[in-house]
């Protein structure tokens, strides 16, 4: 190979590399496979895959950590770097998991999640993008910026490897409302809410294990309100665990902002029904549709009176309502809240200046 040939191809390793890094491990290799390999050093492979710190923000030990990862124990100081104290205020990583799981926030809406000014939520993005914990704000469509993370953090709260990723104007509303959705479903409990992100992992990998038994090919596509495909598995826009017209416990969450022909909303509603019905390992009491405009509503209600005998007779409860409607009430309930509690304030404070 001519010393020309021998740079191009060095100089295309090096654009590629993030791309080869992640391959060689997904392929199998250890990290220290990986470094030989390629001739960098295991600090360089974590930078790229991030899963050394992913698993010691877990829990595990040194020993545990260098055995997942193909390290000599005695090398993990050149993989991690010494743990920082207090890099992260537990507002900072509150904000940080809800990012990830939703895939994305505007700021107005992380806003919301924490209940707190829009001056505080820009404030706490700007620290978490200085410390290259978020990508830089990135206008979509109308309204507020997105806030969103690199795949290196989200691995670190969703314990699998993504793709890069940015928020798409196709599904950008979609996105919202699902968030504006769990906010006022849930607040910001973490354990009240499942994401769809999660649900899909989940999904996915119990496909792989049914095409396993099967020594068949796996297939990963899935039914989604957004797509509604037949035949195929239905992924909710999430679950979550609260109280829908008196009735508590877990309940599977679709968000429905635009109107569709009767055979793909057929197609959704009864996939959703099903996936309800067959949820693990939470079982559910209901299923709640949110939809934008009293159009989209109706057609979603007159799917229901479509749907076949055996879903009609199942134990769930199905309830319809108006997003905009609910938000609100919502909105204004809590800006109640914040006037009483103001109100309060004062009067306390005009107590102590005449006593």
């Amino acid at each position: 190979m001519t010393a020309v040939n021998a740079d191009r191809y060095t100089a295309l390793e090096r654009r590629h590399r993030t791309q080869i890094i992640g391959g060689l491990r997904d392929a199998g290799l250890t990290y220290t496979q990986i470094r030989a390999l390629l001739g960098i050093s295991l600090r360089q492979v974590e930078t790229v895959l991030g899963q050394a710190e992913a698993l010691r923000n877990q829990g595990f030990r040194t020993k545990e950590i260098a055995a997942e990862l193909g390290v000599p124990a005695g090398s993990l100081g050149r993989v991690l770097p010494p743990r920082r104290r207090g890099t992260l205020t537990a507002r900072q990583d509150q904000a940080l998991s809800a990012i990830v799981h939703m895939r994305g926030m505007q700021v107005d809406v992380l806003a919301d999640y924490l209940n707190v000014l829009e001056s505080s939520a820009y404030a706490l993005l700007r620290e978490l993008i200085s410390k290259g914990l978020l990508c830089e704000l990135k206008k979509v469509q109308r309204g507020r910026a997105w806030a969103y993370a690199p795949p290196k953090v989200e691995y670190r709260y969703l314990g699998w490897r993504t793709k890069e990723w940015s928020p798409p104007l196709m599904f950008a509303e979609h996105y919202r409302a699902v968030s504006q959705a769990r906010i006022m479903l849930v607040g910001n409990d973490p354990r009240a809410f499942i994401s769809e992100r999660t649900l899909r992992q989940e999904a996915a990998r119990a496909a792989r294990v049914a095409a396993e038994k099967r020594r068949a090919a796996t297939v990963l596509e899935f039914s989604s309100g957004l797509e509604p495909m037949p035949g195929r598995p239905h992924i909710h826009d999430g679950r979550f665990l609260g109280v829908v017209r008196g009735a508590y416990g877990w309940w599977a969450l679709e968000v429905e902002l635009s109107l569709k022909d009767a055979a793909y909303m057929d197609t959704a509603l009864q996939g959703a029904i099903r996936a309800a019905r067959d949820a693990s390992p939470y079982t559910m009491v209901g299923l709640l549709y949110l939809c934008r405009t009293k159009a989209v509503k109706d057609n979603v209600e007159n799917a229901s009176q479509r749907l076949p005998a055996e879903l009609k007779a199942l134990p769930l409860d199905l309830q319809i309502q108006d997003f905009d409607k609910q938000w609100t009430a919502f909105r204004k309930h809590r800006t109640d809240i914040r006037e009483a509690e103001r109100e309060a304030k004062c009067q306390r404070r005009n107590i102590f200046e005449h006593s």
